[in-house]
């Protein structure tokens, strides 16, 4: 089961980074993906605990779990997020926030004007919801 989920944990990577190799110019080429594609990804990723927290345990958890757990107590979730991110929409080309309960956070670059933006709100595990917006050039 474990070697089921993380196979699909890699394929989903591996889907991701061949998508951005195609792409000549991921920042102003439209048939990308959205936010929104990108948004309904990020809900069904599963990671092992300690690939990205100090946890020494390998259980299988949502990547959105993890997420709300780095608005709390820093880990290595937001390094991982903007890897991805810049992969996909380049450096400067994204701008995604995160609110759990009453902590925030964002990454990428803030501007006046993105040309497509998307949110949605993820259910956490431990309880309350994660709401993120993403926002592209």
């Amino acid at each position: 089961m474990t070697a089921f989920a993380d196979a699909m944990v890699f394929l989903v990577v591996i889907m991701m980074a061949i998508s951005v190799s195609v792409l000549h110019n991921p920042i102003h080429d439209s048939s990308g993906m959205g936010p929104d594609d990108f948004l309904d990804v990020l809900g069904s990723i599963e990671v092992k605990l300690s690939d990205l927290t100090d946890v020494d345990d390998d259980t299988l958890v949502y990547l959105i779990d993890v997420m709300a757990l780095s608005l709390i107590k820093d880990n290595g979730v937001t390094e991982y997020l903007e890897k991805l991110l810049d992969d996909i929409y380049g450096r400067d080309g994204y701008s995604l926030s995160m609110e759990f309960g009453s902590a925030s956070s964002s990454i990428g670059t803030e501007r006046q004007v993105y040309s497509i933006e998307d949110s949605r709100t993820y259910p956490v595990s431990t309880g309350g919801a994660l709401y993120v917006t993403l926002r592209t050039l």
